[in-house]
């Protein structure tokens, strides 16, 4: 029972406002879920696929990577298409283009047709990777605006592990791993359809009443909410007009801003987290754990959320940066120790193979360290880097920087899926070599994380700005490179 009184009455309200913002934040985030489904389902349908279609390593890779080329697409038209029709209709229509995508996999007949479909997917998937995070930006309150953004990346966990967890009681049934991803996009659909448009964005449409109203609920105070909407309108007034190109001219901030957040965006996708998720199961046979991939992968794919919940309780506590730092660095010295293990794998033969897992000695060694840095990715690069490119750009330019951030990761993604299958499969020492190009790449991610990234737990949106034009009175390590 809520306590009586105007003190009761505001604890009630608050209450209930962090309520609905989950709520709201949960819907959104269901984009997650098909983004993180699609990960999943390529990985234990490959078999299928292969042996339906006759595909070589290559045609095989294609098939993989093609719905990165799609994300790629939708991640660029999404951002103009955010500012044009909305972040809510923009997630609308990446749920409908994802649950399309779905059903045409499913009844595909050859090569050609599943590769167009997986681009379908992919534009699906495109469209709600960047309108997904924006919009749960811009409804949650600052003070929750890491933990709300971070459920974005929760989603994608749990796709995964439903995707691997269906490979492993139906992992000779392929289509049915595809049709059943269309009720996913279904979900979106219905599910964007009945939440509230972005406050931001009905400012700038001219639509103040309605986005009061929008912050009432989710701030959980009428005076906040009133003084949240004047620093908006603002922003918008300032922002009236502004066009990318020539604001990246003219404004260091955003240049700034830029610079960073495609740089974490290829980051994220090259510290070699989809390597795992995309090839697990031949990944885990390279390293002589054959016959158990699929109960394995599912395992990876548990680890994956559990670890997530690290991130949604401690970013807006610790912070960004240190959580960022930390789980690089983590994720960094175990693809070195699997690269390791790897290298001793051949090595070591069947003679020292555990009776229960049927593994050698080294290759359980790179098994815990996959998992370990499964771990490391989950409460960092995972949900971070998807929370920074969120929130570090000024409104007016923010969903068209959000989408080139967000095609950029997808480009990325499209690298390593094309080419990480060759590695392994064309070098004698494919796994060890995989690993510690990665392993690099994370000493690389930690420089630029370090030099580049400001704090920005519990700014409000509107002053994040400050961090970029002037570093040093903002206490900031961001600078222009």
């Amino acid at each position: 029972m809520a306590a009586s009184g105007p003190e009761g009455q505001e604890t009630d309200l608050q209450s209930r406002s962090g309520s609905y913002t989950v709520a709201v934040a949960l819907v959104a985030a269901v984009g997650g879920l098909m983004f993180g489904y699609d990960i999943g389902v390529i990985a234990d349908a490959q078999k299928g696929i292969k042996a339906a279609f006759d595909l070589g390593t290559f045609r095989l890779e294609v098939v993989v990577a093609s719905v990165l080329a799609g994300s790629f697409v939708g991640a660029i038209v999404a951002g103009r298409l955010s500012d044009r029709i909305g972040r809510r209709w923009t997630n609308v229509w990446g749920g409908a283009l994802f649950a399309v995508g779905c059903l045409g996999c499913a009844l595909a007949v050859d090569f050609w047709m599943i590769t167009a479909f997986r681009v379908c997917m992919g534009l699906g998937v495109g469209f709600s990777s960047v309108a997904g995070p924006l919009y749960i930006a811009e409804i949650a309150a600052p003070w929750s605006r890491g933990a709300m953004v971070s459920l974005y990346q929760l989603a994608i966990t749990l796709g995964i592990l439903l995707a691997f967890l269906i490979g492993l009681v139906m992992a000779e049934a392929w289509r049915w791993h595809f049709g059943i991803g269309s009720l996913m996009g279904g979900g979106l659909v219905i599910g964007m359809l009945a939440m509230p448009p972005s406050p931001r964005w009905l400012v700038s449409k001219g639509r103040t009443a309605l986005a009061l109203g929008v912050l009432r609920r989710t701030t959980g105070s009428v005076d906040a909410a009133e003084s949240e909407l004047k620093a908006i309108e603002v922003r918008v007034r300032e922002e009236a007009g502004e066009r990318l190109l020539p604001t990246l001219k003219s404004n260091v901030a955003v240049r700034r801003a830029l610079i960073l957040a495609v740089g974490l965006a290829l980051l994220q996708q090259f510290s070699g987290i989809n390597a795992i998720m995309f090839y697990g199961p031949s990944i885990l046979e390279e390293i002589g754990l054959g016959g158990r991939e699929l109960l394995l992968t599912a395992s990876i794919g548990l680890i994956n959320v559990l670890a997530t919940f690290i991130a949604i309780w401690f970013v807006d506590r610790l912070g960004r940066r240190v959580l960022l730092l930390s789980g690089t660095f983590l994720m960094m010295l175990a693809q070195v120790g699997i690269g390791v293990f790897a290298f001793w794998i051949p090595a070591a033969g069947s003679g020292g193979a555990d009776p229960v897992t049927g593994a050698s000695g080294p290759g359980i060694g790179a098994l815990i360290l996959i998992f370990v840095a499964i771990i490391a990715f989950a409460f960092s690069l995972g949900p971070l880097v998807w929370l920074v490119i969120s929130e570090i750009f000024p409104a007016g330019v923010r969903s068209a920087c959000v989408g080139i951030a967000t095609a950029a990761n997808w480009t990325g993604a499209f690298l390593v899926a094309l080419f990480t299958l060759t590695v392994l499969e064309n070098n004698s020492l494919g796994t060890t070599t995989v690993f510690w190009l990665f392993a690099g790449s994370n000493v690389i991610a930690l420089v630029f994380i370090l030099t580049k990234l400001p704090e920005t737990k519990g700014v409000e949106l509107e002053r994040i700005e400050e961090f970029f034009s002037d570093p040093v009175k903002a206490g900031s390590p961001a600078g222009e490179s």
